[in-house]
Order: C-alpha cells, then sequence, then structure tokens
C-alpha cells in the first residue's frame, strides 16, 4: 500500500464496501493501516432479488458453503411476453446452481468477514465529507468525514453508499434520470423451488420470483423515463395473478438500480486523487440482466488489489480487463434485446422459443444464466445457434430425432480519471 495511505474511509458496508474492506484488512496493509467501514444499519434488507450466479459462486465459494440463511436453486423458467401465442416459456436444469440470499443475510455475512478478517466496523451513517485542511494538520491528499455521530480523519476514501447516495456528487457527476430502472415488488409470504422471469412486449425490463428461504422476492424492474410506477404495479400484479402468486398484506420495496446509458459509460469515472468508486455507487451493474452482487463484489476486490500494490490509479483499468468491457457492450445491446422484433416477434419471444425447442439455443441460454457466455461473443453463437436450429426442426419434421474500441468508449482512451 502506499506510505502516505494509513487510514482508509469505506463509506457503505454492502457487498462492494464490505469487500474492498475484507482484502484490505486481511492483507495487512502495512503497519498502522486501517480500513475503516462505516454503515449504519449493518445488515439491512434492499430491493433485490439477491440472486447469485454460478460465476460468483466459483470464485466466491464461501457463499454457497456459508450456514448463513440462504437458498439453493437449480430449475429456472423464462416465459415469453404475455401477448406470445400458447404463453410460451422454457424450463432450465441449471447445470450449476444458483444460490438466493435475502440482502439483509448477505450484507451481515459478507460484513462479519470484514471485520473477521480486522476492519473496523464504525456504525454511523456519513452525510458529507470534504479535502482535510492541511493547515489543520490534515494531510493535502486527505479527507474529513462528517457523520450523525462524530467526525472522521482518512487518507483514502472509497464510497460505497449504493445508487441513490447523493455522497457521489462530491467527487463526481450524478447519475441522470436515464441511468436507472425503477423496480417494485413484494416480500411474498411463500415457499417455492422455482426462479421465473417473465418478459413483456417492447418493455426495457421484466418481472421475477426469486425463491429465499422463508419468502419469494416478487418483483418487476423497467427503465426509469420509459415506465411509471403504476406501470410496474399493473405487470407485476398480471405476473403474480397469471402463476398464483399471493401478494396481499406483503411488504412492499421500492428502489432505483443502476443501468448506465452507453454515452455514461464512455464517460465513467471510477477513481480520482484519493477516492473511487465501487459497485452500485459506481454504477456497475450488467444493464441488460439487471444483475449487481457479483459486479460489487468483484469491484471491491480489484480495488483492494490496486491499493494494495501501491497503484490505486489502475484501479479504473482492472475493473475495464475483469468486466467493464462486458457492462459497456450490453449497454448497447440492452435496447436491442427488449425493444427489437426478430422474424416478426420480440426479441425476448423469440430467444424462450428457440430455447424450447432447440438444445444449441439452451446452451447458449444456460452460459448467459452462468455469466460464462460474453456480449461480445453472443452475436455469432446467435447465427450459428440459428443455423443449428433450423436444422433440428427440419429433423423433427422429418421424423428423424426429436467489442469495444476502448474502455467505455468506442475509438477512446479512458483512465480511472476521465476520457482522453
Amino acid at each position: 500500500m502506499l506510505e502516505s495511505v494509513k487510514t482508509i474511509a469505506i463509506i457503505g458496508g454492502g457487498p462492494a464496501g464490505a469487500m474492498v474492506a475484507e482484502g484490505l484488512a486481511s492483507s495487512g496493509g502495512g503497519p498502522g493501516a486501517r480500513a475503516l467501514v462505516f454503515e449504519e444499519r449493518l445488515g439491512w434488507e434492499k430491493p433485490c432479488g439477491g440472486g447469485l450466479p454460478p460465476k460468483a459462486l466459483r470464485r466466491y465459494p464461501f457463499l454457497a458453503e456459508a450456514t448463513d440463511a440462504h437458498t439453493t436453486i437449480r430449475d429456472a423458467e423464462l416465459v415469453a411476453a404475455n401477448g406470445a401465442p400458447d404463453g410460451v416459456s422454457v424450463r432450465l436444469r441449471l447445470r450449476e446452481p444458483l444460490a438466493i440470499y435475502s440482502r439483509a443475510v448477505l450484507n451481515r455475512l459478507l460484513l462479519r468477514r470484514a471485520e473477521g478478517a480486522g476492519a473496523e466496523i464504525i456504525q454511523d451513517r456519513i452525510v458529507s465529507f470534504e479535502r482535510a485542511d492541511p493547515r489543520a494538520g490534515g494531510s493535502c491528499h486527505g479527507w474529513r468525514l462528517k457523520g450523525r455521530e462524530g467526525t472522521y480523519a482518512a487518507d483514502y476514501l472509497i464510497l460505497a453508499a449504493g445508487a441513490r447516495t447523493r455522497l457521489r456528487g462530491l467527487v463526481a457527476e450524478q447519475l441522470s434520470a436515464r441511468d436507472f430502472m425503477l423496480t417494485f415488488g413484494y416480500y411474498a409470504p411463500a415457499c417455492d423451488t422455482l426462479l421465473r422471469v417473465q418478459f413483456f412486449e417492447d418493455f426495457e425490463g421484466y418481472a421475477w420470483s426469486f425463491p429465499r428461504s422463508d419468502h419469494l422476492s416478487l418483483g418487476i424492474c423497467g427503465k426509469a423515463r420509459e415506465t411509471t410506477m403504476p406501470e410496474l404495479r399493473r405487470r407485476l400484479h398480471g405476473f403474480a395473478s397469471r402463476f398464483g402468486y399471493a401478494y396481499e398484506g406483503a411488504p412492499v420495496f421500492s428502489h432505483l438500480l443502476p443501468a448506465l446509458t452507453t454515452e455514461s459509460w464512455g464517460n465513467l469515472r471510477l477513481a480520482g486523487d484519493g477516492w473511487a468508486l465501487v459497485g452500485d455507487a459506481a454504477g456497475l451493474v450488467d444493464p441488460v440482466t439487471g444483475e449487481g452482487i457479483y459486479f460489487a463484489m468483484r469491484s471491491g476486490e480489484l480495488l483492494a488489489e490496486a491499493l494494495l500494490a501501491g497503484a490505486p490509479r489502475t484501479y479504473a483499468e482492472r475493473v475495464w480487463r475483469d468486466f467493464g468491457r462486458r457492462l459497456a457492450l450490453g449497454s448497447r445491446l440492452s435496447h436491442l434485446f427488449y425493444h427489437d422484433d426478430f422474424l416478426g416477434a420480440p426479441s425476448t419471444t423469440r430467444l424462450v422459443q428457440f430455447a424450447a425447442r432447440s438444445r444449441s439455443f439452451m446452451a447458449l441460454l444456460e452460459d448467459l444464466i452462468d455469466g460464462s457466455q460474453t456480449y461480445a461473443g453472443l452475436a455469432g453463437r446467435l447465427y450459428r445457434s440459428f443455423g443449428r436450429l433450423l436444422l433440428e426442426i427440419w429433423r423433427k419434421v422429418d421424423g428423424r430425432r426429436y467489442t469495444v474500441d476502448g474502455p467505455f468508449g468506442a475509438g477512446r482512451r479512458w483512465t480511472g480519471y476521465g476520457r482522453q
């Protein structure tokens, strides 16, 4: 770690903040180094499906091995838009299971690991921060943080306070309304073993039922400025009625989920002089699927590695090489995926139909859920799979047998300090 960085303030104790704290603390960080996590609630529920894909369980096996309450899911169903003929759907038996956590349980688990590694957890809400005044004895690169319970000093500042934090505007541009999805849902009192997702015609988002250990996360997300809360409620109630989910009297949730536009990816700043953004606060969520937990954890891990290497400026490039390229490309594909037609039907409907009829499309779908299929190679694989689909259909009828140029912007050079 840089010799001048002795105290690192991490604002937010969710997956991103907890992971960077654990990474810094478990390494020792150097003589006198401290990782301080500021979190008011310690363990809290968040409007989120809570799904962790197989790639997350492979990288962080403790998530599958933990005795903390969670559900392991191997069965999933994708349902085409309401207007699709015969209510087209496809069931999948996943090659590797998903883990679904209540966010309250997951946050407590990750904070416990960070504290066990040596991080200090401070139960306070940071309401503002500013550069320390060197004339008052502070470092010229340091920070003074103001909480509800006290004031604190730090040499380096990490913002991990979620998508809606106003504190982002103190170091970087705030995200615009176009960079979010609205979510709405219920914690429904039921148990299930099937994860279900339904798409809609000309609607950038989906409804879901994610089984947790003692309830269902029953929700919907839709692109902000393209939908309204009443519309989300109407679509979700239709989904619930279609599949018999009871939600009357259940606790309600609503939240903003980052889904950055292509322009915002091109202008994204993840770090600057003495500060960095991780997780939802940085906008690091897949714009197509809405998956964010894995990328939050991984961004925290990558930042810890950069700080421990004494090279915080490499953090942004580490993110780009690891998963940023995928997310940036996803921002270009998201509108096409949800709004475009293919052979006279919505793309999402065709995807479900083809997966139901073709082993090659089913394998493609499983790889997308698994996280092993990149968006960069998706077009070529779709083309090849479509050819196989036609061959498979012909055989059934016959009776034989059932890139982006530069980080976060095409043709642009990108660093953690802005575009150059």
